[in-house]
């Protein structure tokens, strides 16, 4: 399998400082000389191991073609070709046309071979201090933890809309197997892992409060999180409602307005964070908007800056003006500057959001309960904001799924629910160059983005996905 043969350095990839970068801090080099039982002889050792696995998560890949193949973005006025194929929806299944779509392949088998090459040594390692025993646990549900989500946003991106008649999901991966061709597993088969890692995730992982809470690594609150996400794509509405009730009853991360959200895409604080991806000194999350020196790439669309009112305050700290040009200002500076801003992977709004159309979804639709939460969230961040009343379940859902598309812009959601909900993709006239490009009908084969060629070329027993030639 082309993603799990490209090996690094275990040895190498363990210098990496927990939490503290991406993958793409890192200057690895293929090597295939130091094997996993000498690389993993302490607890220490599993640590630095679940520090690599960490390093190798990003959320880049999912901000970058969820805003450029949906209708978050535009061309910016200093862009020079960066994502036109993606953008005009000519992607292919070759590196050439797909660079940005296939990317997500390599990236997050990556992930679960980093986290598939400690687990088998947690309980084999020597424990040389106190405590080390006890870290075991939680070493192993966080790698779990990883896993999980590796294999679920793969299915997002490589895998049809979500249907119980089990369409071909993508190969799960539970050993390290560099010379493995495996095949595409059902979704039931990779949901039902993703499932079971995360169970036992959130039995080993610690559990905070409100005053001790730490975003930085995967815990009880942040592993219910992802369990909501799953439940909300495979609706299973009561379940969301359930897991996203104890997360907001919890307290840890409560929705905050003015200043204290402001200050969160600037790193001055961590409200409503759950679980976010540490950069100290990578660009990655603000400069494939818009370049450290000042290059505006892409600009937040007409469709999304005007869907904005004025009174509301996400309108100027999502949005920017850098010398007359549109900016994302929700990843532009850090205190450890221009660019370099974490990823906020899970965060307490989108808590509220995915119970909200949850409960207008029941079987039995609960119009008033979802309609509290929009308003709630509204009310952070709408000034003068007063509750808005709804005559029926779906008036809710097109409400709610408006609110989405406006508080989680550019965090990697927006192309992934029109293909979850089976919408079209609609761009203005004026954020496109060509009516080509400006509509993707529903259930289009574009929303399943493409096997990459060269993993179809050394593994022949994975399956392309229908469309890309």
């Amino acid at each position: 399998m082309i993603a799990l043969r490209n090996k690094y350095g275990l040895l190498l990839a363990t210098l990496c400082v927990l939490f503290t970068a991406c993958s793409k801090d890192l200057a690895l080099s293929p090597t295939d000389q130091v094997d996993d039982s000498k690389a993993f002889l302490t607890v220490e050792d599993l640590q630095k191991g679940l520090n690599a696995a960490y390093a190798r998560y990003s959320r880049w890949g999912s901000m970058y073609v969820g805003a450029l193949a949906s209708d978050e973005i535009k061309f910016g006025p200093d862009n020079g070709g960066s994502g036109q194929f993606t953008y005009r929806l000519q992607y292919g299944n070759d590196a050439t046309t797909g660079g940005d779509v296939l990317q997500g392949f390599a990236a997050y088998y990556s992930l679960i071979d980093q986290v598939n090459r400690v687990l088998p040594h947690i309980q084999t390692v020597t424990a040389e201090r106190p405590g080390d025993d006890a870290l075991r646990p939680v070493i192993e549900g966080q790698l779990l933890g990883l896993r999980a989500i590796g294999h679920f946003e793969l299915l997002q991106w490589y895998s049809k809309r979500y249907d119980p008649t089990d369409d071909l999901g993508v190969p799960v991966m539970t050993k390290s197997d560099m010379l493995g061709k495996p095949a595409r597993n059902k979704v039931s088969e990779v949901l039902a892992q993703v499932e079971a890692d995360l169970s036992a995730a959130k039995a080993a992982v610690p559990d905070f409060n409100a005053g001790n809470y730490n975003d930085l690594m995967l815990n009880k609150w942040s592993i219910s999180a992802i369990e909501a996400r799953v439940a909300l794509y495979k609706g299973e509405w009561q379940k969301a409602v359930d897991l996203t009730t104890a997360i907001i009853n919890s307290g840890v991360k409560p929705l905050v307005t003015g200043n204290d959200f402001a200050g969160l895409w600037q790193d001055l604080n961590t409200n409503e964070s759950l679980f976010r991806l540490r950069y100290e000194t990578n660009s990655v999350n603000g400069a494939i908007w818009t370049s450290t020196g000042g290059n505006v790439i892409f600009s937040p669309s007409d469709k999304l800056t005007n869907s904005f009112s004025n009174d509301d305050i996400r309108k100027n700290i999502f949005i920017g003006d850098l010398s007359g040009k549109r900016t994302v200002n929700k990843f532009f500076v850090s205190p450890r500057g221009g660019r370099v801003v974490d990823a906020k992977a899970i965060r307490t709004a989108e808590m509220y959001l995915i119970r909200a159309e949850a409960y207008a979804k029941l079987p039995a639709p609960n119009v008033t309960a979802a309609a509290a939460d929009l308003n709630f969230l509204r009310s952070k961040r709408i000034n003068g904001y007063t509750d808005e009343v709804f005559g029926s379940a779906q008036a809710v859902i097109s409400a709610i799924i408006q609110e989405r598309f406006k508080e989680l812009c550019f965090e990697g959601f927006r192309f992934f629910d029109l293909k979850r909900l089976g919408l079209p993709l609609q761009r203005e006239a004026s954020d496109v160059d060509s009516p080509n490009w400006q509509t993707l009908p529903a259930d289009h084969f574009r929303f399943t983005l493409p096997i990459p060629a060269s993993e179809l070329l050394a593994n022949p027993n994975m399956v392309p996905n229908p469309g890309y030639n």
